[in-house]
């Protein structure tokens, strides 16, 4: 009996990651894409006739076809009259505020065919994350790849029951990925058991006074990590938050709070502040200014607003800010702000940069590198996805049409390429509660 474990075992992984051995079992030492249009490295165009090379996960080179040297033994798929983008970054996602595994693995499912090979995750609880980043590194689910992060916020924030559900079987505020910060806190072991669990960057939230907004922000940056933070922290102003060295600002409509009179002193406070007659001024384009001096990224989540309308923060706001934020060369990232709807066929992402190019008017390719190559900068990952090239990752997309022609063009998927695994769109099965 003994000696046929190890068989049954094998089975049993076979029927449990079936999708991931088959793929697995298929693949040639290398594959070559041929004859497609591959967006060149500023994404202001594409080069056509195209030889993309991919071995062990990565782009070997790219050149034309016909003078590329196709290694012995590799694969060629034909692409003719098809374009190749670098695979898109969804820069604001929560996969995991109520942990639900199979709602979150449909959701993953859902992005990666829709074009997305990676997400930022914004705060949610981190034992489920943590499992779904491994699961997606290791190619064992339909996934894009998981950064997350490690929320801070003031004690009051804490009566949210999101942090309760996010944080299930332990006291809210006291949780290594969701901790409440005080004057008194340790912030050198608060970062540090932020860090310990994975996350790639700190999420400050709310109900922070600026101080303190500054002083994690400089702790986290000493222990390596990313801070993304909110516009505004209530009673931090978007101003301070700035002034503090945040990496990524979330949600553009946050900073029309800059010329809010009087400031709320708390998250539920600003949730009923009312923006209906909100207007630039002096004090909004100060802030934007200096996000421009420092770098400073803003993850605008535009298309949000439309989609769940809020009568005191018209959607109208939101766009007006990142309109301004755009014609002032600040970056922009991608980001949806959905909690895992996986019942859509089409990632939330697609609506998102059809709303930078619509609404905000962003060029085409600049709604482009919004969800690539400054997708890629929120999670410090530029070196190595976000645009096509030789030793970056082979993350990439095939459309049928040209999406520098016409941005809707990126819901005409072929198919998706992660780590170097080809995903096509024709077997895209969408989740039904059955399934489950």
């Amino acid at each position: 009996m003994q000696t046929r474990l190890p068989v049954i075992f094998a089975l049993i992984g076979c029927f449990l990651f079936r999708g991931h051995v088959a793929v697995s079992e298929e693949r040639a030492p290398a594959v070559v894409y041929v004859g497609a249009s591959v967006l060149n490295e500023s994404g202001t165009g594409f080069e056509s006739g195209a030889a993309v090379i991919v071995r062990d996960g990565n782009i070997v080179t790219i050149g034309r076809a016909g003078a590329a040297a196709i290694p012995p033994g590799a694969r060629t798929v034909q692409l003719n009259g098809k374009y190749i983008i670098p695979g898109l970054i969804n820069s604001h996602v929560h996969l995991a505020t109520l942990a639900v595994p199979d709602q979150g693995r449909a959701y993953l499912r859902r992005e990666l065919y829709s074009g997305v090979t990676m997400v930022r995750d914004m705060a949610g609880d981190v034992r489920l994350l943590a499992e779904l980043q491994r699961e997606a590194g290791a190619d064992e689910i339909v996934s894009p790849d998981i950064y997350y992060a490690a929320l801070m916020a003031g004690p009051s924030f804490f009566a949210d029951p999101r942090t309760h559900d996010a944080s299930r079987g332990i006291e809210p505020g006291k949780a290594p990925w969701m901790q409440a910060i005080t004057a008194e806190t340790d912030l050198r072991l608060a970062v540090a058991r932020a860090k310990g669990t994975g996350a790639t960057a700190i999420k400050l939230y709310a109900d922070l006074p600026a101080s303190l907004v500054a002083a994690i922000t400089t702790e986290a940056h000493r222990q390596g990590m990313l801070v993304w933070s909110h516009a505004a922290i209530f009673p931090a102003r978007p101003s301070q938050v700035v002034e503090a060295g945040v990496d990524v600002m979330s949600h553009a409509d946050f900073i029309g709070f800059e010329s809010i009179s009087p400031f709320p002193e708390a998250f539920q406070q600003a949730r009923q502040t009312d923006l209906g007659a909100w207007k630039m001024t002096p004090a909004v384009s100060s802030v934007l200014s200096n996000m421009k001096a420092r770098g400073t990224i803003l993850d605008a989540t535009v298309d949000v607003g439309f989609r769940y309308p809020m009568p005191k923060w018209p959607s109208s706001v939101a766009v007006r800010i990142a309109r301004e934020a755009y014609e002032r060369g600040i970056p922009i990232s991608a980001g949806t702000d959905d909690d895992a709807d996986w019942k859509d066929p089409n990632s939330a992402l697609l609506a998102e940069i059809e709303r930078l190019v619509r609404d905000v008017g962003m060029t085409n390719a600049d709604a482009l590198r919004a969800a690539t190559i400054v997708g890629a900068r929120t999670i410090g990952e530029q070196a190595s996805v976000g645009t096509l090239a030789a030793g970056h990752a082979a993350n990439f997309v095939v459309l049928g049409a040209d999406p520098l022609q016409d941005i809707r063009n990126l819901r005409n998927v072929i198919l998706v390429v992660k780590h170097g695994i080809a995903y096509p769109r024709s077997a895209y099965k969408p989740f039904t509660d059955r399934s489950h």
